[in-house]
């Protein structure tokens, strides 16, 4: 049986990848990787501690995985070294592949946050490990905050 696992899976990404994920392969095949396993206990997979600042944890992590999601850590400016972590781990324990969410346009992106990204993907290219890399565009639910506050504003808009 392949062994999947996904980092960050208590995020807003990682729960719907985790929650799909279910629907097309057993769940004893599942590997939820999160800091906090407190907070995964609804997930119904397997959970791991794992945290990107933290290398050790990392390796304990990823023993026995064959394919690993790498969702992109939210820490901008960290990300580079926290990635760099995950996949030395990732060569280290034997996984076989790892994806990545990286961004739209990573090779050419003017954006600021394409820098990350673009180090990133060259680590994972570099690594020897076979490799996917989702180039998402934004994801809406990263506006999913903003909507209470829209919602009230509208309500004093005569």
């Amino acid at each position: 049986m392949t062994i999947i696992a996904v980092t960050g899976a208590t995020g807003q990404l990682g729960r719907l990848v985790i929650e799909q994920l279910k629907t097309r392969a057993p769940a004893e095949s599942l590997v939820a990787l999160v800091r906090d396993p407190a907070k995964a206990a609804d997930l119904g997979v397997e959970v791991r501690a794992a945290d990107y600042d933290q290398p050790a944890t990392l390796v304990a992590a990823l023993a026995g995985v064959d394919v690993l999601l790498l969702i992109s850590s939210d820490a901008i400016g960290q990300r580079v070294a926290q990635h760099r972590n995950v996949i030395e781990a990732a060569k280290a324990t034997g996984v076989k592949r790892i994806a990545y969410t990286s961004i739209l346009r990573a090779d050419d992106t003017p954006i600021g946050l394409g820098v990350e990204h673009r180090a990133t993907e060259a680590m994972i290219r570099e690594s020897g490990l076979a490799y996917t890399l989702l180039r998402n565009g934004w994801y809406l639910e990263n506006y999913a905050g903003a909507i209470v506050g829209a919602l009230h504003a509208g309500a004093f808009v005569g």
